[in-house]
């Protein structure tokens, strides 16, 4: 029987996104208003000058749509697939992880450190309601690695049975 399951999770803004945006926003008006100042003291390049503000204003807006986050799961016979896509428009493979090869897997709670050496695959929600998990494993490309994401009852059920009989009861 083949395993196979889709999940698409938002990350929600922390206060570093809510930061970074106002201060993408402040910056990108500041830069386009001393640009336009800068113009009126040499009227004939006024039409460049309002062109370069308004590409400073596109540009922030811009930035600002890259935080929109979102991470999708693909969970299919034992392979996880984790993509990043980022504004709904460009899409990223973070990595694919083998279950069958997984070392260790649990709750991400407050005790939860990764240890020195590992790599660090983060796609979580960053979501204070929902829990987190990771899944320590030895990837081909990335060496060891350690994964943090954030799957629904479903996604973790199907997990559970492609884990190592050692580890089944650890989630």
């Amino acid at each position: 029987m083949d395993s196979f399951k889709e999940q698409i999770v938002k990350k929600h803004n922390t206060s570093r996104d809510t930061v970074t945006k106002i201060c993408i926003m402040v910056a990108s008006v500041a830069l386009a208003f001393a640009i336009i100042f800068l113009v009126l003291a040499v009227p004939k390049w006024a039409v460049i000058g309002i062109f370069i503000a308004c590409l400073c204003i596109y540009g922030g807006y811009y930035l600002i749509q890259n935080l929109n986050v979102e991470y999708e799961y693909i969970f299919t016979n034992g392979d996880l697939d984790i993509d990043k896509i980022i504004a709904q428009r460009s899409r990223k493979r973070l990595a694919t992880i083998n279950i069958t090869n997984a070392t260790a897997v649990g709750k991400a709670d407050d005790n939860f450190s990764v240890r020195d050496g590992r790599t660090l695959v983060f796609a979580s929600a960053c979501d204070p309601e929902a829990d987190d998990y990771y899944i320590d494993v030895n990837n081909k490309k990335l060496g060891e690695t350690t994964l943090v994401f954030t799957p629904d009852e479903d996604m973790l059920d199907l997990i559970k049975h492609h884990l190592p009989r050692n580890l089944r009861n650890s989630i």
